[in-house]
């Protein structure tokens, strides 16, 4: 996978990130309306444990993102070697065919 896939990959996992704690936010808001109308809130807490799981998910795919990206990152870009050989050929060939 090329660094951009991985950067833009990155981005995503950033986004889910973000968008788990929103919604964290507005349930546990949920809960507690519910709570201090004095209402049911079994239902609104299962379904705050399932985002919770769920944003423990998202948080360890974007750090596995970031991980694999920085392994990635350390290692030489294929584009960054050395090509002055190709180029140090005896020319005599080329000069001949001219």
């Amino acid at each position: 996978m090329d660094r951009f896939a991985l950067a833009d990959s990155l981005r995503a996992a950033n986004a889910r990130v973000m968008a788990g704690q929103w919604a964290l936010l507005e349930q546990r808001a949920h809960v507690r309306e519910l709570e201090r109308c004095g209402l049911d809130a079994s239902m609104a807490k299962s379904l705050l444990q399932i985002y919770e799981q769920s944003q423990e998910m998202n948080i360890l795919d974007r750090n596995l993102h970031h991980t694999v990206i920085t392994t990635a990152a350390d290692k030489p870009s294929p584009v960054d070697h050395d090509d002055s050989d190709l180029f140090d050929v005896d020319d005599s060939y080329f000069r001949q065919a001219a």
